[in-house]
Order: C-alpha cells, then structure tokens, then sequence
C-alpha cells in the first residue's frame, strides 16, 4: 500500500499501542505519543506514512530522533537561571522540528521525507508530528529494525559503515548545534548524551541525510504498517474475549517467554541522564510457577535470565506486556507486584550479521556471553 492514513482516536491508540510492543522498552513516552497524534487528528491534518518506493529517488529524505534517559533530568531554578535558561523555547517536538531546520540550513539540501529514527511510540509520533509540520512524508521503515534501540552507532546506516554527521541537535532551551564531523560514532553518541546533561533535558536530533535511492536500501520497510495490524490484534482479542497476549505472540510469529510478578525491580543511577537503565525480577505464574526470570534493560530490554542461566538476549526482540490485557509499557514504568508476560522474537537478520552483534550483541552491553539465536535457546529447552 502506498499510503496509509489513521483517521480514528481507536486507530492512533491501536498505532500507539503496536509501537511500543514492538520498542522492546522502549521508543518513548506511549502517552505523550497518543497526545501528540490525536492533536494532528484534531487539528484535520492527515496523520499516516507512505511506501518508501512511492517517492523519487533523489528526494533528500533524513532520520529524526530524541535523546535522553529519564524524564526527569534534574536541574535547579537556581542553576537554569545561572545559565540563562528561564523559559522553554521548544517542546521535543519543536526540537526535532528546528533541529531538521537547522540541518536544511547548513546544508543546503531540501528535506522531502523523513524516516523514524527507531520503531517506538514517541519516536514515531514526533517524526509524523514534524512531517506534518514541515509539509514532507514519513516512510514506512525504520533504521532501527523494526525495534527501539539505546545508541547511535545501533542504527542500520551506522553499523554499515555510512557517514553519520552532518547531524543537528536542537536543545529545549533552543541550543542549534551543528556536528559536521566526528572521531568516532561512540563521540557522536556521547556529544548528543552530554547534550542532554548540559541543557537538563531531552534534545531533538536528525542525521543520515540520504537520498532516497539510498534510504530504500537501508532502511527496515513496513515497521510502521507492522506495528499498526499489532495494536489492532491486542485490541481485538480483548473484544473478542481471547488472549491479547498469545494473540501477540502468534501476529509477530514470536514465543511466549515467561508469566510472573515482579518482586523486585532495581534502577541504576549510572548514566540516568541519558539512558534508563535496571533489572526486574519475576517470580513464576501459572505453567511457570517455581521458575525465577530477570530481565535487563538500558532504556530497552537486552539480556535475560532464566533461572540464573544466561536466555534471551539482544539483538532478539523481548517486551513486557499486562498479562491480562497485553498492554506494553516503558521498560522503567513496570514496578513491584505487576503481574506481566514477556515475549521474546527474533531480530532484523542484519543484527545478526558480524557486524551487527559487534554493535547489538551481549559482549557490546558488557556481559561476557556469546549470543544465541533465541529459537536455537528455546529448542535448547524444549520450547
């Protein structure tokens, strides 16, 4: 299909609700993303993505994307008004928009698509969101394999080996920055991080400025149509009276990883700035009752355990969902007593790839482990 368009509140929620299923933890706020659609529904605009094939192939097409950890990001009166800073001048949205402005401007080029940065709520929304506004399409596909992932140098374009700068970063406060070269995509990363802490807050970001002849051959197509008929199944099968969950599982031709309660869910500080990073413990329900699972996350979730033997991990796709009602959240909104489900699938086969495990596997988040393919673990244990 060339184009799609949500012209429902149902059909943004059921949007919303896929996106961040499939943002493994992910992607940003779901709230703050419904907010931002409906407001472009409202406002009679046309809230949807087209086929990346629909366009030409010289059209000049970029990534947005935001960065930051936890919502709050601290900073005093006292110290905002030390450095001038009184009063917002961009909400992230207006970042991502003025940050696409910004590169236009440096240059020279005229932006005429833009493609989602990550599959992920927030993410997604505010790049329809800054199409709208900006009067260019997004495409249907991410640079992020269908999921949401914590770090530059994960996007498709990066781990490939294609220049990353020129990138823009726009800060809250309307900080332009203009990064026209970098030593290495982990300083690229790490600039856009200190961004973060030195402005208090998120920043709006764009880079992977492509012609569309070569963003077709990067990018992870129908990610957002994908995550569309997810929303819509999970909603479906709560109506019907059905398991939204095993309903899931079967729509993303994925496994049912664990049923439990979270009896223990710890925050770590490092890093809080830019990244949300802990562990939840889960002890076993139903079919898994005397079973113990953990589950690690930097903003999304990486690393499993079963049983305290190493299971699921990255690049393979795990997200928590309710248990009864399927819903997915944010990796750091779950807390102790929820009674969850995660489902685990299989990574964008360029994950797995050399090159992608290097950026994507167990050993790059710091755990000394070989990954293994999550069907070959779950046939490891008979499942």
């Amino acid at each position: 299909m060339d184009k799609v368009v949500l012209r429902t509140q149902q059909e943004c929620e059921d949007f919303v609700r896929g996106l961040c299923f499939g943002a493994t933890g992910g992607g940003g706020d779901p709230r703050m993303a419904l907010e931002i659609l409906l407001d472009e529904l409202q406002a009679g605009r046309e809230v949807g993505w087209v086929d990346a094939n629909s366009l030409p192939d010289e059209a000049w097409s970029v990534m947005t994307c935001g960065i930051g950890g936890r919502h709050d990001q601290g900073g005093t009166a006292e110290e905002l008004a030390a450095l001038g800073c009184f009063e917002d001048k961009y909400d992230e949205l207006g970042a991502t928009v003025a940050a696409v402005r910004a590169l236009q401007d440096s240059e020279g080029a005229k932006v005429e698509a833009i493609v989602a940065g990550e599959t992920g709520a927030f993410a997604v929304a505010v790049a329809i969101a800054a199409g709208l506004e900006l009067g260019v399409p997004v495409v249907d596909g991410d640079y992020a394999g269908g999921r949401a992932v914590p770090e530059v140098d994960q996007g498709i374009p990066e781990f490939r080996g294609l220049p990353f700068c020129p990138m823009a970063l726009v800060t809250r406060w309307g900080d332009v920055i203009i990064v026209k070269d970098t030593v290495s995509l982990a300083m690229a990363d790490r600039i856009g991080r200190m961004m973060t802490l030195a402005s208090y807050g998120a920043v709006g970001a764009c880079w992977d400025l492509f012609p569309m002849n070569q963003a077709r051959e990067l990018l992870a197509a129908g990610t957002l149509s994908k995550a569309l008929r997810v929303g819509q199944v999970i909603r479906e099968a709560r109506e019907k009276g059905s398991d939204p969950v095993a309903e899931a599982v079967k729509t993303v031709d994925g496994w049912l990883l664990f049923e439990g309660e979270i009896t223990d869910s710890e925050i770590a500080d490092e890093q809080s700035y830019a990244f949300g990073v802990g562990t939840h413990t889960l002890k076993g329900l139903g079919r898994y009752e005397g079973h113990e699972f953990r589950i690690w996350y930097k903003n999304e979730y990486h690393m499993s355990w079963l049983d305290d033997e190493p299971f699921v991990t990255s690049p393979d796709s795990m997200v928590m969902v309710d248990l009864t009602t399927g819903e997915p959240a944010l990796s750091f909104d779950f807390s102790v007593g929820d009674q969850v489900a995660v489902v685990g699938s299989k990574a964008w086969e360029g994950f797995r790839t050399v090159e992608g495990l290097e950026v994507f596997g167990p050993r790059h988040f710091g755990f000394d482990l070989d990954y293994v393919p999550i069907e070959e673990k779950l046939t490891e244990l008979g499942r």
